[in-house]
């Protein structure tokens, strides 16, 4: 009598495998508007089955041929595990670069249309406190509604300026303010944060 053991798939591997066989489509045609939301959406209900947080985002194809794949907890610290346990799956694919959290955007200029809002890094300033070694952020920000939409336009620019993962474990809290035009000479603009978080980066 023989006996036979088959190995489940897990939903990490499950995910990983259909995206090998789709990844050519996928590297092709993702910034093609009529084919791309067919594919977020088969990737989105992968992604539903492992974590409901994660989320995703492609690059345009750089000149050394590599096109990015980032998958991000959407800020959500209880689901880094699984974007960390995601990457560590990844598969080694010639012309593809997996990315664990969204990633700094090089330059300092980047201003997000999302809605009703666009926003850039010239519209906000700060201030910070290391007082008990936390670092905490008072934002002043243009226009400033105190809307959760705002807000999360606000967090997309910070993603872009420190990426997802410093601003989610490295700045413990953040105040939301209105700028006033009169102050801005006793604030610093939103792209010297990217040294102070390298700063407090290096000492620790």
């Amino acid at each position: 009598m023989a006996f036979f053991s088959f190995k489940k798939e897990n939903k990490e591997d499950k995910f990983w495998n259909w995206f090998i066989k789709n990844e050519e489509y996928i590297y092709k045609n993702v910034d093609n508007l009529e084919l791309r939301d067919a594919i977020f959406d088969d990737i989105t209900e992968h992604f539903q089955e492992i974590d409901e947080n994660l989320t995703f985002e492609f690059s345009p194809i750089h000149e050394n041929g590599i096109r990015e794949f980032s998958i991000s907890a959407d800020g959500i610290e209880e689901s880094f595990s699984a974007v960390n346990k995601m990457i560590s799956k990844s598969p080694k694919l010639k012309n593809w670069q997996f990315n664990s959290f969204r990633q700094r955007i090089p330059g300092d200029e980047l201003t997000i249309n999302y809605g009703d809002y666009k926003i850039g890094y010239d519209d906000i300033y700060f201030t910070y406190s290391t007082e008990n070694d936390e670092l905490g952020i008072e934002l002043f920000t243009r226009n400033f509604d105190d809307s959760g939409e705002m807000k999360n336009v606000i967090y997309i620019l910070l993603d872009g300026l420190i990426g997802e993962y410093d601003v989610t474990v490295n700045i413990n809290w953040i105040e939301w303010k209105k700028l006033e035009e009169k102050n801005i000479q006793n604030l610093q603009p939103l792209t010297d944060l990217r040294k102070v978080i390298d700063h407090r980066k290096k000492l620790n």
